[in-house]
């Protein structure tokens, strides 16, 4: 089957009728608009004492959590939660962030409750639903972000909005330059990618033709990077409704690395996320792992992260894997806006 063009405007208008183009390219908006155009909250002067972070959120919505760990865990310790129930020693010094762009996502709403009968702090990041409805009730630091997006497509309000929460806390310092910074990332890098840019010049275009009836098998070169690989392989599943799995160096080296050992792996793709100042041990690790590639005729591909500080890498990449995954949704004909079976299985479970 031959590849559609992706140079071809009508192809665009066929397949994504719902704008999901849009959303990606409104990432430096939503920073400006969530992050230097919210006044702080007054509420902020009550929470004393916090001595640790936990994040509760699904999908795309933890995803930002992901991030914020990344970044911020060498300031104050930060905890993750994907589920419906939280560690047993969350007490009054916890802060609980409970993210959820719906706020109507049910393991989201346990945490949230469990928060309450632990005593913690809480603040809230969402759009609405009955997080939104608790916070005018009970008064929590909250806050809000427009709706009508994909939770996914809404990785710059929720992020930012989390950042906004931690500086009033201060419990971080003051991010402003830094945010700056990020968004000359992100500009530069549409400038690259956007869809008018053609597919002789277009990275993006050019990964995603690369994986065109492939199986996506991400690796971020370290432990750091992972949110980037693991938000990759989410992006294609739900955008371009492709397999794609994702794992991290040191760990791949003791187990996944003997799966391509296999004879059958001729329709996986492995991509590295890289830095360009990797640390030597990593650097080893993944250079030794390229070489046995290259010996047994196994194709890769490497992105590069882009920029002076983490968080500057971090949305400059993520803006990157979204292109390509969208790219991708167009070359398999799909619709990347719809989500389905995501949508189908909410319905059974209700």
């Amino acid at each position: 089957m031959a590849l559609i063009n992706l140079d071809y405007s009508g192809n665009y208008n066929k397949f994504d009728t719902e704008d999901m183009y849009g959303e990606i390219i409104s990432l430096p908006a939503q920073i400006e608009e969530v992050y230097f155009n919210q006044s702080p909250s007054k509420i902020s002067q009550y929470y004393k004492n916090i001595r640790k972070i936990f994040i509760s959120g699904m999908g795309g919505s933890a995803i930002a959590g992901d991030i914020a760990k990344c970044i911020f865990e060498d300031i104050i310790p930060i905890t993750v939660v994907k589920d419906y129930y939280l560690p047993n020693y969350v007490d009054d010094s916890s802060l609980g962030i409970v993210c959820s762009y719906s706020g109507n996502t049910a393991e989201t709403i346990d945490c949230f409750e469990t928060f309450k009968k632990e005593g913690a702090q809480i603040a809230m990041v969402t759009s609405g639903g009955i997080l939104k409805h608790f916070s005018t009730e009970e008064e929590y630091l909250i806050k809000m972000i427009p709706d009508g997006f994909q939770p996914r497509t809404a990785i710059g309000y929720l992020f930012f909005s989390i950042v906004k929460i931690l500086e009033e806390l201060e419990l971080i310092p003051d991010q402003s330059i830094n945010v700056k910074l990020t968004q000359v990332n992100i500009r530069s890098k549409l400038e690259l990618i956007s869809k008018d840019i053609s597919s002789e010049t277009n990275l993006a275009k050019n990964i995603s033709m690369k994986l065109f009836k492939r199986i996506p098998v991400i690796y971020s070169s370290n432990p750091k990077l992972y949110p980037l690989a693991y938000r990759f392989k989410c992006q294609f599943n739900e955008n371009a409704k492709n397999h794609a799995f994702s794992h991290t160096f040191s760990e791949m080296n003791h187990n996944e690395i003997e799966g391509w050992e296999s004879k059958y792996n001729f329709n996986l793709m492995p991509i590295f996320i890289r830095d360009f100042k990797e640390e030597k041990r990593y650097l080893n690790r993944l250079k030794a792992l390229q070489n046995i590639f290259k010996r047994e005729k196994i194709e890769f591909i490497e992105i590069y992260t882009d920029g002076k500080t983490m968080m500057g890498k971090m949305f400059s990449t993520i803006l990157l894997c979204d292109m390509i995954s969208y790219y991708l949704a167009i070359l398999n004909k799909v619709n990347p806006s719809t989500i389905n079976f995501i949508d189908e299985l909410k319905k059974s479970i209700l």
